[in-house]
């Protein structure tokens, strides 16, 4: 079964049409259709309660909020054991949009939905629509453009020698924590100049940037937890304060924490 333009499985209870991009808030109250089936343009789905057993035809796995998935056109799959209540908002975009900026939605794969800024720049393009004025649409695509250029992996374009792959690494390894530039240029055995220097060539962004993104990135999950507040939330993911962790989360959002909590 091959599903239309903007439509799924639950039943969507908020809709905006970004011209070649249909948003969509999909809301699961009672058991569903569970077969096969696909969609008829590419779409991006990010788990904001609830969750599921999702299948594909080489491998399963269970979804819970926080995560996001990735569908090709056409692409079979199928959803069981699905929590209620469950929402998801849905990101479908057109070939017209495609088309125009000459883009391949395969290029979202490239650095996976893991990648620092990814959930966030989602969450940043539903606040748009929840503003909904006469610049929402140029800004849901300026949003989009970007996370077409957040999932790409350093060095596609660009050599990329092996200390920035290695400070990649320990940044995410050690994403709870706030390692200094010193720390990290004594481990990785260059100069701190050349890290501050050339991490934006390689990274499109700041160091400050990066690990600021990581960090929201990680809450993004936590704060969906039964019984988390924002303050331990704050703490867990190396904020010094839930002021701080406040801010920043908006900053990459358009959310405020507890915003998000209640979604």
């Amino acid at each position: 079964m091959e599903l239309e333009k903007a439509t799924y499985l639950g039943t969507n209870t908020h809709s905006y049409y970004a011209d070649g991009i249909l948003i969509s808030e999909t809301a699961y109250h009672r058991k569903v259709f569970e077969g096969w089936h696909s969609h008829q343009h590419p779409h991006i789905t990010f788990i904001i309660e609830g969750g599921n057993q999702e299948q594909r035809k080489h491998r399963e796995q269970e979804v819970r909020p926080g995560e996001v998935l990735l569908y090709h056109s056409g692409e079979r799959h199928r959803n069981k054991n699905t929590q209620h209540p469950s929402r998801n908002i849905n990101f479908e975009i057109e070939s017209s949009f495609l088309d125009r900026y000459e883009l391949d939605f395969s290029s979202l794969y490239q650095g996976g939905t893991s990648s620092p800024g990814y959930k966030a720049g989602l969450l940043k393009i539903y606040r748009e629509c929840c503003v909904n004025d006469v610049h929402t649409v140029s800004s849901i695509h300026a949003l989009l453009l970007e996370l077409f250029n957040i999932a790409q992996t350093p060095g596609k374009t660009t050599r990329i020698p092996q200390w920035a792959i290695r400070l990649q690494q320990l940044l995410h390894d050690t994403w709870d924590d706030t390692p200094s530039l010193t720390q990290l240029a004594a481990i990785l055995q260059v100069h701190p100049v050349t890290i501050s220097k050339y991490f934006p060539v390689y990274f499109s962004c700041t160091l400050g940037e990066y690990i600021r993104r990581i960090k929201v990135e990680k809450a993004v999950a936590y704060i969906k937890e039964p019984g988390s507040s924002l303050t331990e939330i704050a703490y867990r993911c190396g904020f010094t304060d839930q002021s701080h962790f406040i801010r920043t989360f908006r900053t990459a959002t358009g959310f405020l924490p507890g915003e998000y909590k209640k979604m």
